[in-house]
């Protein structure tokens, strides 16, 4: 196999890789928006919002749940958003699409300094490991977009540049 084979190949089991831990959340989130509304105090429901909390998916609930939390249809609404956004990722990017990779990269973009600021405040291991496995996934991706924007970009013929 060739190096450049090798190479699409790495890429395609890093996006594979993401693209499933994309459609796993969605479950794991949407699981835990419906158990909210039909059974709140199921064992399942209280675990998934305790992690959740901790990880910095719901906003406003104090360090480690000890806020008050959003009215539950809020938070189901909430919860349902990022289903959604979740399969889109994950979806979009099984399907090979650049849309989803740019996606990704918006919303990591978008939650990255909160998350950097909620580390400065509440330093916590696994606050500090969900940021570099984040940085580490924006970087990757960033770096793929570039690469394929350069490789689609027109070349200059020798006449041109003069």
């Amino acid at each position: 196999m060739s190096q450049i084979a090798a190479d699409k190949s790495q890429d395609a089991l890093g996006v594979k890789l993401i693209a499933l831990l994309s459609l796993a959340l969605a479950l794991i989130v949407c699981v835990t928006a419906v158990l909210l509304i039909t059974a709140p105090q199921a064992w399942i429901a209280r675990i998934s919002l305790y992690w959740m909390d901790r990880l910095g998916f719901i906003p406003h609930s104090g360090p480690h749940g000890t806020g008050p939390l959003p009215a539950t249809w809020i938070l189901f609404s909430a919860l349902m958003l990022y289903t959604v956004i979740f399969v889109l990722e994950g979806g979009g990017m099984l399907l090979k699409k650049a849309w989803a990779e740019y996606l990704v990269l918006v919303e990591l973009g978008l939650l990255l300094p909160p998350e950097i600021l909620e580390n400065f405040r509440q330093p916590d291991w696994l606050r500090m490991a969900t940021l570099i496995f984040n940085i580490v996934i924006f970087i990757y991706l960033a770096f793929r977009r570039a690469q394929s924007l350069l490789a689609h970009r027109p070349q200059k013929s020798a006449s041109e540049t003069n």
